[in-house]
């Protein structure tokens, strides 16, 4: 990988950390490494909670309604079933979305877990926490994960 792309996806800024709780993740060394466990490493980053916390949660809520801890619709209703505050951003014609950059700029406190395209990331107190920096995709809608309880 060239250093300009790395610079781009994984080198600490003031609103962005390198953060990957899945244990896994740390047996590679500090290397970069990827998997689909976005969901969980975002609920356990905006709750600050160990990743097998959070991965226990969504298996067993996915589980009880025979989907993936991953499935978009789902999540969405199993956080705000706990407590979470779903806020959508919608597009409007003519105007750019907000970045999760922007997001986390003008938040510079709270716990929130932010959702983009595909993806989701955790935002604590103005700096986004994920495994690479997404700081320049569009936010979809975010979760305040203030009242949200296990």
């Amino acid at each position: 990988m060239d250093n300009k792309r790395f610079m781009k996806y994984f080198a600490p800024t003031a609103n962005f950390q390198l953060t990957n709780p899945n244990p896994r993740w740390r047996d590679q060394k500090g290397m970069v490494w990827h998997t689909s466990d976005c969901c969980i490493r975002a609920l356990a980053l905006a709750t600050d909670s160990e990743w097998i916390k959070a991965y226990d949660f969504l298996s067993a809520k996915a589980r009880r309604d025979f989907a993936v801890p991953n499935d978009g619709g789902f999540f969405r209703k199993w956080l705000v079933d706990n407590g979470a505050i779903w806020q959508a951003c919608k597009a409007v014609k003519g105007k750019k979305r907000m970045t999760v950059l922007q997001f986390a700029q003008t938040h510079p406190t709270g716990n929130f877990i932010i959702a983009i395209s595909n993806h989701v990331c955790a935002c604590v107190d103005g700096v986004i926490k994920d495994a690479w920096n997404c700081g320049d995709k569009c936010v979809v809608g975010f979760f305040d994960m203030s009242d949200f309880k296990f």
